[in-house]
């Protein structure tokens, strides 16, 4: 499972980036559990693509230099990002952002996206 969920990872990064959400929904459980992009948590793939779209619609962002971590059974996996972006005031920023995915049966059951909100907040302010 470990060359299955790096293959994940990369093609969810890759449809993140393109802002293909059909492809995004492709790899994710009917049910997925998402965290960090917006504020709570919500459940399943409908509310996975408002959340992304509401996210990209005030980060116009991107993400790169992407290091993938799998537990040895291959999930959780982490992926650490460059997120490198603009928001609605034209200000740009890049920074670290860290995605977390379990796995199961070939499919995303939890999404978390992680940041430092403070380090964006001092980028996008000057």
């Amino acid at each position: 499972m470990p060359g299955e969920a790096t293959t994940i990872a990369t093609g969810l990064v890759a449809a993140l980036n393109a802002r293909d959400y059909a492809a995004i929904a492709g790899y994710a459980d009917e049910d997925v559990a998402i965290a960090g992009i917006g504020e709570g948590s919500e459940i399943g793939r409908a509310a996975l693509r408002d959340r992304l779209a509401r996210h990209f619609a005030a980060f116009d962002e991107n993400y790169g230099d992407a290091v993938i971590m799998t537990a040895s059974g291959g999930s959780p996996v982490a992926i650490r990002l460059t997120a490198r972006g603009r928001v609605a005031s034209g200000n740009a920023y890049a920074t670290e952002k860290v995605l977390l995915l379990d796995i199961d049966g070939g499919l995303v059951t939890r999404l978390t996206l992680l940041a430092d909100a403070g380090d964006l907040v001092r980028q996008v302010a000057r």
